[in-house]
């Protein structure tokens, strides 16, 4: 299926989902848009944004089209210059300058540029709950529109706890969702594979989906096991390409 395709799904999805029930406050959303250059083989999956581009309710003003172009904008202009620890390795193990991955969040927006902590980790229970309702089923149809080959979730405990046990597992201890990879040392607990499609609204995802720390924390600890992580994604994202 050409980008083209995907990217009118995607832009029909999202103009079904996002609407005026969010706080006007919270950050603009990461809607992905795919032009013919990104390779919707791989797909990087971070924690939320860290803001991005304005307010909610600036994306209201601007409309579903005006804010799918702004995604297209930083992956084509920006993504490139992007120096960041997080960006840093996401190049490092796409290891390849001429591919740019589809780059995805858990949560699509964060608390707003007006809030102490703009991180949803730091939301009161009762809003971060209308937050995780708000998301179930987002991530499952962007996958089933885009069908990458191998998806990485750079997500960490505490947003696997905050976001794969509610809208995925949604019971349960959330440590089990994870299996051993049979190449590393470490525990799935440092890195792990996430079986997807045994989860509602994943049947039909027939990749790889890998999850680790962030990559602040990989930093952390490269000469423990960071390094031997960091490897092991770049082989396997070469194995797509």
């Amino acid at each position: 299926m050409s980008n083209i395709i995907k990217q009118n799904q995607l832009k029909q999805f999202y103009k079904s989902k996002f609407d005026n029930s969010v706080n006007k406050e919270y950050s603009s959303p990461l809607l992905i848009s795919l032009n013919e250059t990104i390779n919707t083989d791989i797909m990087i999956v971070g924690q939320e944004t860290n803001s991005w581009y304005g307010s909610y309710g600036n994306f209201l003003n601007r409309g579903i089209d005006e804010q799918m172009k702004i995604y297209e904008k930083f992956m084509t202009e920006e993504y490139s210059k992007m120096n960041t620890m997080f960006w840093r390795y996401v190049k490092e193990i796409i290891n390849d300058e001429d591919t740019t991955p589809v780059f995805n969040n858990l949560f699509k927006f964060d608390l707003g540029d007006n809030r102490k902590h703009r991180n949803i980790s730091k939301a009161s229970k009762t809003e971060y709950e209308m937050i995780i309702d708000f998301h179930k089923g987002i991530l499952a149809k962007e996958i089933e529109i885009i069908k990458p080959k191998i998806i990485i979730f750079f997500t960490g405990h505490v947003y696997d706890k905050l976001f794969i046990d509610p809208i995925i597992k949604q019971n349960g201890d959330y440590k089990q969702l994870y299996k051993p990879i049979s190449q590393l040392s470490v525990d799935e607990w440092k890195c792990g594979i996430l079986d997807l499609k045994n989860f509602p609204g994943f049947e039909n995802f027939e990749g790889k989906a890998i999850r680790t720390y962030h990559p602040i924390y990989l930093n952390r600890k490269l000469t423990d096991f960071g390094n031997d992580i960091i490897k092991y994604l770049k082989n396997e994202v070469k194995s797509v390409l």
